[in-house]
Parts: C-alpha cells; sequence; structure tokens
C-alpha cells in the first residue's frame, strides 16, 4: 500500500524535533511493508528530501508552500499531482477546509486524522469549527470520510460534527529517539546526588512555561504538598515568553516556594530518561492538551502521571489504575494524590509499572501502524 500523509497547517515543522508524530508512524508504516511519504509546508519554493533509517528504508518529504486562511491550509496544486501516486491520503484536522477539495481529486481515498476537541480553553477553535461546519453544508458527503482521531474527546467531537466512521487510535511513542547514549550531563547527576544525599523527592514538569499548562496553579500545589512535607522539590524543564515566566517565578517567591523550584530552560532528548527515572511524579495539570507527549513518554518511563482530563489522559489513562485524573484547580484533590503516592510506595511502584506497561503494549508506533492500516483497508475495500 502506499500512503501519502498530508500535514495540513501551514507552518513549518521541524522533523527532527522528537514529537514528530508524522516520521514516528510513516516509519511504523514502512517496517510493515508499506510505502510511506510525507507533505509538509514550507514558507519557500518547493523542494523534496529523503530520510534514511534502518540503514536502508526512506521516508519522501515534499515541502509545499500554501495559503493561511484563518488557521486552513490551501496548498499549492503541486499537491494533487503528487497524490496520484497514492492508495490512501492521510489528512489532519476535520476542519480543514482544504480536505473537502482533496477528498473529491483523490477519489474517495482519504482518511483524517483528528485531535482537537472542545473546551472552555478553546473558544476560538469553536469559532472556526463553526465556520467550517457552515461550508460543510454544501458539501454533505465530506462526513462520510473515514476518520482516525487520536483521543477519546476527539472523537466525541467528531460525533457530534456528524462523523459516523470514526476510530479512536491514539498517539504513538518513537522511543528510537532516546535511544542514542550520551552520558549525562553534569546537572543530572548533580540532581542525583542531590535527591540522595537530602533524602528528597522530586515532582517533574516538562513542557512550555505557559498559561495554558496553568504553572501558577502548579506552584499552588507545590506550596501545599510541601506544607505537609519539606524535603518535596519541583523540577520545572521547559522554555517559554520572558515575561511570563517571570511572572511565574515572582509568584513563586510571593508563595515562599522559590527555593524549592529547580528550573532547567531545556534539556538534550537523550538525557530525558535519566531525568524522568530519578524523579517520582509528572505533574501536567494543563488546561488543554490535544494529547500531550510528554504524558507518553512520562508513563513510558514508568514516571506516575497525575493531570487533568484532556486528550491524552481520556485515553492513555485508567483512573486510580495507571495513573490519575484530577478535576482542574482542585487543590486538595492534587495534594491528596501526591502525598499518597509519596507516602506509600507499593502503590507508586504499582502505579508505575502499569503505566509503563500500558504505553509499551498498546502505544507504540509500531502497535498503532495495525490499526491504521485497518481504516485503510476499509477505505479500499469500499471501493471494490
Amino acid at each position: 500500500m502506499k500512503i501519502l500523509i498530508v500535514r495540513m497547517y501551514a507552518d513549518f515543522l521541524n522533523i527532527k524535533n522528537y514529537n514528530c508524530q508524522e516520521i514516528g508512524l510513516a516509519k511504523a508504516l514502512i517496517r510493515k511493508g508499506n510505502v510511506c511519504d510525507i507533505v509538509l509546508y514550507t514558507e519557500s519554493k518547493f523542494y523534496e528530501e529523503d530520510i534514511i533509517f534502518d540503514e536502508s528504508k526512506k521516508i519522501h518529504i515534499y515541502y509545499l508552500p500554501a495559503k493561511r486562511i484563518l488557521k486552513n491550509a490551501f496548498f499549492d496544486l503541486k499537491l494533487y499531482d503528487i497524490t496520484s501516486n497514492y492508495d490512501i491520503i492521510q489528512t489532519a484536522e476535520y476542519d480543514q477546509i482544504g480536505n473537502v477539495k482533496l477528498r473529491r481529486k483523490v477519489n474517495n481515498h482519504m482518511v483524517i486524522y483528528h485531535g482537537p476537541y472542545l473546551s472552555e480553553y478553546t473558544k476560538g477553535y469553536s469559532k472556526k469549527c463553526i465556520i467550517s461546519d457552515l461550508y460543510y453544508l454544501f458539501n454533505p458527503k465530506y462526513k462520510n470520510t473515514l476518520c482516525i482521531s487520536k483521543s477519546n474527546l476527539a472523537t466525541e467531537l467528531l460525533n457530534t460534527k456528524g462523523f459516523k466512521n470514526v476510530t479512536t487510535v491514539g498517539v504513538g511513542l518513537d522511543a528510537e529517539r532516546f535511544q542514542k547514549y550520551i552520558e549525562s550531563s553534569e546537572k543530572i547527576k548533580e540532581l542525583i546526588k542531590i535527591k540522595q544525599d537530602n533524602k528528597l523527592k522530586f515532582l517533574l514538569y516538562i513542557g512550555k512555561i505557559e498559561d495554558r499548562r496553568n504553572i501558577m496553579f502548579l506552584f499552588d500545589i507545590l506550596k501545599n504538598v510541601s506544607e505537609k512535607d519539606k524535603n518535596i522539590r519541583l523540577i520545572l524543564v521547559g522554555k517559554g515568553n520572558k515575561d511570563y515566566v517571570n511572572k511565574c517565578f515572582e509568584y513563586a517567591k510571593e508563595k515562599n516556594i522559590f527555593d524549592k523550584i529547580i528550573y532547567i530552560e531545556s534539556m538534550p532528548q537523550q538525557e530525558l530518561p535519566t531525568l524522568y527515572k530519578c524523579c517520582d511524579i509528572f505533574l501536567l495539570p494543563t488546561q488543554y492538551e490535544i494529547f500531550g507527549m510528554v504524558l507518553l513518554e512520562a508513563m513510558y518511563f514508568g514516571l506516575p502521571p497525575v493531570t487533568t482530563l484532556n486528550g491524552g489522559s481520556s485515553t492513555l489513562i485508567n483512573h486510580l489504575e495507571n495513573g490519575f485524573i484530577c478535576d482542574l484547580n482542585d487543590i486538595n484533590s492534587w495534594t491528596n494524590v501526591i502525598l499518597e503516592l509519596l507516602y506509600n510506595e507499593n502503590k507508586r511502584m504499582e502505579i508505575s509499572q502499569k503505566a509503563s506497561q500500558k504505553i509499551k503494549e498498546c502505544f507504540m508506533w509500531e502497535k498503532l501502524a495495525d490499526k491504521f492500516i485497518d481504516v485503510y483497508n476499509k477505505v479500499l475495500n469500499s471501493e471494490s
């Protein structure tokens, strides 16, 4: 089978980023005997490149210019010439208006891989959907397109929009990104020594320092738990807008917890496994998350996750079994869960084992690729 993944966004994607889902999926599909290439946006003229892996396997990347209107990508006509060489065209997000024309051009051999869902935090996205939905009134066959969703919440959105053929699959992890060994940095070695010498307990947050991720509430949590246990520290890893980062740290000083935060602006991805393994609990108090690759990673490395209801948690976490889903901004709930995990080692180890098992057995790209192929076959069989 020849598959083309079209990333329907008019923004540049750094394919060397470990969060590149398109690359992870393409590798897994190719390893199963398929051809899989990718279309990405470029601000320059059309060009191509190859990614070689497993010594001789290849992903071909087409970089195409596109116009961006209300976050909709309208690619150059070159896209339709490229698609004629493939059996399945996998595009992204139901609300991309350009999908309608693409579906007609490829004789309905299209699958939509969708991630966003509706929430109080995404009012702008809700408005964008209204515009798309009005357009789809004149294209009713569009909603017959088979869809793959990234989460249970995304499936709920697609169902409310009238899509009946939706398969919830999730997002996979490309563990190869962590397999290149590098010696632990002095920072990691120092953290491990400090923890051991002072019998500390480490909470971990990795991600962008931004309002969506609820950083100030994260500091409220730290304030609460550190009042119960002075040996708790928060490892905070990530970059953000300078003014917002400064605002957050000023808030931490007001709460008298600034000295309990160990801030690391960035870290090589090859060092993340060591960091995950030297911490005790992973915290993600996000207000909105399409999936959350850090949640996937933390669970893979056996770090018990505590988070909100979001795309990733709705699909990855069985509450109380392999992680915890707490109500947004319910400080008492978060505090109680964290302290229970820190003081009950058997419980923490049980959650850790089940979290890692869930990812390794169900959410590696090699595992998910079969589910994608099943959907692709349904498309092809419906034409025969």
